[in-house]
């Protein structure tokens, strides 16, 4: 049996987090563009050092997303159904990522897919 409410506190504990990731990857992003670059080297590296942080931003965007949509399917008592095969998420598995969308079985079922498509 799934407890609702423990998952329900992780899933909001995790987009707190990463909110405040966001947060600290915008004010970093910030002070690159704000400081003086002596070369164009220095150029070169706080343009990468921005594409980073803006690849890292975009990384927590799409967990939160993930967790928005755990949360939907908490309050509407379907949380933790494999999205493929829609037998039951292990728990174990839930409680390190709750915002998992396949069993372990389909996980790697699409990510061998995923190898075969590149």
């Amino acid at each position: 049996m799934i407890d609702y409410q423990f998952f329900e506190t992780l899933l909001n504990e995790r987009l707190d987090k990463l909110s405040e990731s966001i947060s600290h990857k915008n004010t970093q992003i910030k002070n690159i563009q704000d400081t003086h670059h002596k070369d164009e080297g220095d150029i070169v590296r706080a343009g990468l050092q921005g594409n980073l942080e803006m690849g890292m931003i975009d990384l927590y965007h799409n967990e939160m997303r993930d967790i928005r949509n755990s949360l939907r399917k908490l309050k509407d008592g379907i949380f933790g159904i494999c999205e493929m095969c829609d037998d039951e998420i292990d728990v174990e598995r839930l409680k390190v990522k709750p915002h998992a969308k396949y069993c372990i079985n389909c996980r790697e079922l699409y990510e061998k897919s995923q190898k075969k498509e590149r």
